[in-house]
């Protein structure tokens, strides 16, 4: 306790502190008489100060003012005592009393403090709710680091490529669900991520799921969580849902053909109303995130053979994106190789090179798996290869007979023929391979600038700029 003496010039008495408490306060002596109390008092137990100061809080409760007296049983037991009052209006106090003794041990006064048991009712709920809340922070970093995501370049090139990416810029901002469509292995999540990024919610989660890779009999308790006790084998504390870490962010449902239909009337009411319920739970939880969905499949043929809901697919088909394959975007091979490798120089500390019959290969092979396909073929050969220039013969690539495209310009003229001079630097050996390849499909179309530009995906202007050919013919 501060002495007087001591206390500084500008100290508050002991009635304005008294005054100013959100507590109620009042003191009795050790016969319970109450000695003094503070205007919260009055207001919570409707009394006034007149009317309680000198009385007897024994009196008070006969009288009904309030139900029981927590001070009297602390000056009954000599020990602090707290536990609830209930006043004659139906207010219900969370009251604590606290005896103060002399140097003899006996009692000199008692100190009560009260508050609003629904004030603390709400606090503890706040409480709560922040708890939770930071707890799913902790969860959701938890599974971003399990995920071991890391970020991509958006390679684009192509006509196809920047056209999508136009697309994706538009879409971004809003708050419209996205399909993705394509074959595997083109992106789709990759462009998932950056729609996400240019995103209002791209401080907040971004949760990737893929349908296909989670067992049927466990993906209902991933997307919506579990409370304890739930099945056999269940966390004893229960665990949030995907969709409950998605809360504000955006969550992302790879290969979303493969979902269950009952799971699909699932997610159609969690869309609608917005609100998720965990297994073995009776309450639900309210959820804010966006949705990008991806499929490698039809959906509207699988709408026609009732194998995917119908009104799942209009609500998720809000803004389709079609990925074009790998084989129809020639100058993004060109160009997502040279980033791979880079990439893979960078990381191993290489100063790798492809040979000029590489990138002939490269460009003349269908891919069937897509940028997957490449990525994994570039990091083999980057690691396995002894010396600097990366040579892989045609012939040793990996192209079974019924994997090219089929309507394709390889496919129909044949393959192609390539010739680029001498060894030279990556970016100048790719220059020549690429004018080369629109040389030869120029010759294909018999000069036709237009039909040229279509097969390669570009512009017209592009040729022109790219290589200098007589006799080209520029048709409609």
């Amino acid at each position: 306790m501060i002495e007087p003496s001591t206390m500084p010039s500008n100290s508050y008495s002991l009635e304005e502190v008294m005054d100013n408490s959100y507590d109620s306060i009042f003191v009795t002596d050790a016969e319970g008489n109450i000695l003094m109390a503070n205007p919260t008092a009055e207001r919570l137990l409707n009394l006034t100060i007149t009317q309680m100061v000198g009385r007897n809080i024994r009196e008070l409760v006969e009288q009904g003012h309030w139900d029981k007296s927590i001070a009297l049983e602390a000056i009954e037991k000599r020990t602090t005592v707290t536990g609830m009052i209930k006043t004659r209006d139906g207010i219900n106090l969370m009251c604590t009393s606290r005896p103060l003794f002399d140097s003899q041990g006996n009692i000199t006064m008692v100190i009560s403090n009260s508050r609003d048991r629904d004030t603390l009712v709400k606090l503890a709920q706040t409480l709560d709710k922040e708890r939770e809340l930071v707890q799913r922070y902790k969860e959701e970093v938890q599974y971003l680091r399990e995920q071991g995501v890391k970020d991509r370049h958006l390679v684009a090139e192509s006509t196809a490529m920047k056209n999508l990416l136009l697309e994706a810029n538009w879409v971004g901002p809003t708050e419209s669900s996205v399909l993705l469509y394509g074959e595997s292995g083109t992106g789709k999540e990759i462009l998932a991520k950056y729609i996400y990024s240019i995103s209002r919610r791209a401080k907040e989660a971004f949760i990737t799921v893929n349908c296909s890779a989670i067992p049927e009999n466990l993906i209902e308790a991933e997307l919506f969580g579990y409370e304890k006790g739930s099945f056999t084998g269940a966390d004893a504390k229960g665990k949030p849902g995907l969709f409950e870490l998605a809360d504000r962010g955006t969550i992302f449902l790879d290969e979303i053909g493969e979902m269950p239909l009952v799971l699909q009337a699932k997610l159609l009411r969690v869309l609608e109303n917005g609100e998720v319920r965990r297994l073995g739970g009776i309450h639900s939880r309210k959820v804010d995130f966006r949705l990008i969905c991806a499929t490698n499949r039809d959906l509207k043929k699988m709408v026609e053979h009732k194998t995917f809901r119908e009104d799942l697919f209009y609500r998720i088909n809000v803004v389709p994106l079609q990925l074009a394959p790998l084989r129809d975007r020639p100058e993004d091979i060109m160009a997502i190789s040279d980033v791979l490798l880079k990439e893979l120089n960078k990381k191993y500390g290489y100063d790798k090179v492809f040979s000029t019959e590489t990138l002939k290969g490269f460009l003349n092979y269908s891919w069937p798996g897509n940028v997957r396909e490449l990525r994994n073929l570039i990091e083999r050969l980057a690691i396995t290869t002894r010396g600097r220039v990366i040579d892989y013969q045609v012939e040793e690539m990996p192209n079974p007979p019924g994997n090219r495209a089929a309507g394709s310009n390889q496919e129909e003229k044949g393959t192609l023929r390539i010739q680029v001079k001498a060894k030279a630097p990556l970016k100048k050996v790719m220059s020549q391979v690429e004018q080369e390849y629109i040389k030869n499909t120029l010759q294909d179309c018999q000069g036709c600038v237009s039909e040229a530009a279509r097969i390669l995906g570009i512009d017209r202007s592009a040729i022109y700029r790219k290589v200098q050919v007589v006799q080209l013919r520029d048709q409609d």
